[in-house]
């Protein structure tokens, strides 16, 4: 269940094994945010500060997120998650655990909570999702060919961050001290760097194929519709996988395709390291939050409901038009809404949640969406540690449907593949009780020597199979240009 949690003596043993990983933070740690100079030249741009420490290990690039840029490296830990077994690596050495992800998670704010500073960054896979609730049967018979942990979170005490108030350090002395000076000389390298152009042409060494099928992919649909019609469920999110082969020389290529084609309000870019001489990283190009918390406050803003950019200017406004006219789309996003509501509602104060806005517009350069947003108030036992409110909301429900749990039953049965890291949840969590996360829509997963894409929609009494196939075909839009490739 949800609201299941670690017992306090098993909690506080796995906490006490985690601090000989790392050490507990320093009694009377605090945070900072630190300017840092960049001399009289002009500061270098992110775009430069990413060529200068996107070799270093745990490289992560928040990008165009609400505060700015944010870059990590060199994590002072790394917590890993798959099949219920939990791995912590750090300075002290390498803690396995049988336990899941979110219990790992209790018994970190057990052994290190408290500096607002210290940011957990990576992603929650969306089979995470099998610990807090009964998962389908038929997900176990899905293909994982990816090979990725369904949790990857690592530890770090400082972002270098950027905005259009120029460069800043944000970092706690939790566990070290100095670090300005040395992001400053990383600035200054960061100047001198020139900024790689993408490689010409076609980045896929072989064909991009979709799992399951169009034709298969329309026959899942039209069971979803007589699920619906039988009351089983009221919607549920369908996903195909896009998939091809990609050397490792060509993730970064790609991410930079990725970014121009479709600037994110939560792009992410994830260097998960190499496996087996290959490398793996997660590209994400998301619009959507899925949950931020600010000292209590809580927000989430599921999308529901798309169109594609038109031709002309004329075509475009009829298109975001038939969109905000669409009795279909208004229900699918008004479903979805009850669903955020009910999920913030089992962690937030009585009477604290409110849908602040409704169904509005949101423009993006490939695609018209329609988004809400939902506000309430964390209780305040659940103000210093976001991990109840991740179990209470997790998967989002954007991806899942309505109810959310049989939801993810009808589409485990129609799926091949595993989501792994797409249509969880990917950002920061903050060891203060803070986070931001967003839906891991419009990412990509990079391993194995090869890159899946996965492109979802929403199905309703009334979808039409064509229709949804071809919705998920304009999701894959700005993907397939940046790999520069159709799907065959």
């Amino acid at each position: 269940m949800w609201s299941d949690r670690l017992p306090e003596v098993k909690r506080r043993r796995m906490a006490r094994r985690l601090q000989s990983v790392l050490p507990a933070p320093a009694p009377g740690a605090r945070g900072a945010v630190t300017p840092l100079r960049t001399g009289p030249a002009k500061e270098p741009t992110p775009e430069q500060v990413a060529e200068e420490l996107r070799s270093e290990p745990g490289f992560v690039w928040l990008d165009g997120w609400p505060d700015g840029h944010r870059f990590f490296t060199r994590p002072l830990a790394v917590l890993t998650v798959r099949g219920g077994r939990s791995v912590v690596e750090g300075p002290g050495g390498r803690a396995t655990f049988r336990c899941g992800g979110f219990d790992l998670l209790e018994a970190v704010f057990e052994a290190w909570g408290g500096p607002s500073r210290g940011l957990l960054v990576g992603y929650l896979g969306y089979e995470l999702g099998a610990e807090i609730e009964a998962w389908p049967p038929e997900s176990g018979a899905q293909v994982d060919d990816l090979g990725l942990p369904d949790l990857h979170l690592a530890l770090y005490d400082s972002a270098l961050c950027h905005d259009e108030n120029g460069w800043r350090l944000e970092s706690t002395d939790a566990w070290r001290t100095d670090l300005a000076v040395e992001m400053e000389s990383r600035l200054a390298a960061a100047r001198k760097r020139e900024v790689s152009e993408p490689l010409p042409g076609r980045l896929a060494t072989g064909p991009v194929t979709g799992r399951p099928s169009d034709r298969a992919f329309r026959e899942g649909v039209e069971r979803s519709i007589q699920a619906i019609r039988a009351g089983r469920i009221y919607q549920v999110n369908l996903c195909r996988r896009l998939e091809a082969p990609l050397p490792e020389d060509r993730i970064w290529p790609l991410w930079q395709r990725l970014r121009k084609a479709s600037p994110a309000d939560h792009g992410v870019f994830l260097d998960l390291g190499p496996d087996c001489g290959q490398g793996r990283a997660i590209l994400s190009i998301s619009p959507e939050l899925f949950l931020s918390v600010r000292e209590g406050a809580v927000e989430t803003r599921p999308i529901k409901g798309t169109r594609p950019r038109g031709a002309t200017a004329k075509e475009d406004r009829a298109l975001a038009r038939e969109l905000t006219e669409s009795a279909k789309d208004r229900a699918e996003l008004a479903m979805i809404v009850d669903v955020a509501r009910n999920d913030l509602g089992r962690v937030c104060a009585t009477g604290s949640v409110e849908v602040t806005r409704h169904a509005e517009l949101v423009t993006l350069p490939t695609l018209h969406h329609t988004i809400s947003t939902v506000r309430g108030r964390l209780r305040p036992e659940d103000v210093k540690t976001p991990v109840r409110l991740l179990r209470a909301a997790f998967p989002p429900a954007s991806i899942t449907g309505a109810p959310k749990i049989q939801a993810t039953w009808v589409a485990g049965a129609e799926e091949e593949t595993r989501r792994g890291p797409a249509m969880g949840a990917l950002g920061w969590i903050s060891l203060g009780g803070d986070l931001e996360l967003s839906v891991a829509i419009r990412t990509a997963a990079v391993a194995q020597g090869k890159i899946a894409y996965h492109a979802g929609c929403g199905i309703t009494f009334d979808s039409d199979p064509e229709l949804e196939l071809e919705e998920t075909k304009v999701k894959a839009r700005a993907f397939l240009t940046a790999l520069g490739a159709a799907e065959l």
